[in-house]
């Protein structure tokens, strides 16, 4: 097997393929929240694993639920600076989901998000981050909203006083298996026998080299747009890069409901086709 052609726990797709399997979601769901989980229901089962590009991340990434609780899991690889809006935008969607038309309030389900992070993302150096709502004015109020945020910060996975959890977070960071830990060599088993499906692993890589692609444009068109900015004033660059990046996002939407995959690489590579395509789809 080609090693170049290896996809590890950290590339989303994997992680989503791994944790779709029930009884390693499971125990690591058991090994995060340390109590006991009743058997799960996925939401989002194919979509999950499916390798497609998602730039607008409108959809969940992993999202399961027993019969009063719902579990979001993400990963996360690249340090965001817009990381607590995105549990705030990911809660918004799984509460609007949760509740029947016209149900009460306290039939919404407890909800956990978890991210799952290959950095610190709140940069205190904490290796679990809970967050919950608080009353600032007295902390020893028991807010009951039923919302719970996590991030697992597995950069600083050596501070983690749990073993089993240090055992996960660890391999997450650096790769390394605890032959001891059963999620672990679970998880690593079920990547190595993902890796033998070439025909998926393929197209992994390739739509993750269009993702890089046309994510470099983006960043081009932001560069130039903040160039600009610099000679018309600096906050009209800004927004100018701003709706030149929101036009990319709106066209690969409209491609891939149009179902032309193919044409969002072109896009990426060819500036006048992709002028083309704003115009066509009145973007």
């Amino acid at each position: 097997m080609d090693k170049e052609k290896l996809v590890s726990i950290t590339n989303q797709f994997m992680f989503n393929r791994v944790m779709i399997q029930k009884d390693i979601c499971k125990e690591f769901l058991e090994c995060v929240l340390g109590k006991q989980i009743d058997d799960l229901i996925y939401k989002n089962a194919e979509q999950a694993i499916e390798p497609r590009l998602d730039f607008k991340s409108v959809r969940l990434d992993l999202f399961a639920k027993t019969k009063h609780e719902v579990f979001d899991i993400e990963l996360q690889v690249q340090q965001r600076a817009d990381i607590a809006r995105r549990y705030r935008y990911y809660q918004a969607s799984i509460d609007t989901t949760s509740l029947d038309k016209g149900a009460d309030y306290d039939k919404l389900d407890t909800s956990y998000i978890i991210f799952v992070c290959n950095h610190d993302p709140f940069k205190a150096g904490l290796p679990v981050y809970e967050i919950e709502p608080i009353c600032r004015q007295d902390t020893s109020l028991d807010i009951d909203s039923g919302i719970h945020w996590i991030a697992l910060n597995c950069k600083d996975y050596a501070k983690t006083k749990d073993k089993h959890l240090l055992s996960f977070m660890e391999y997450v960071f650096t790769g390394k298996i605890d032959k001891q830990d059963k999620l672990v060599t679970s998880i690593a088993s079920a990547v190595d026998k993902a890796n033998k499906d070439r025909e998926w692993v393929n197209k992994v890589f390739s739509v993750s080299t269009i993702g890089e692609d046309w994510e470099r444009e983006v960043r081009i068109a932001r560069r130039a747009a903040l160039k600009e900015g610099e000679e018309r004033g600096l906050e009209r660059g800004i927004l100018q890069g701003r709706a030149e990046a929101a036009r990319y996002d709106s066209l690969i939407e409209h491609l891939f409901a149009a179902g032309r995959e193919g044409d969002v690489l072109k896009a990426s590579k060819d500036p006048a086709y992709r002028e083309r395509l704003f115009a066509e789809f009145n973007i």
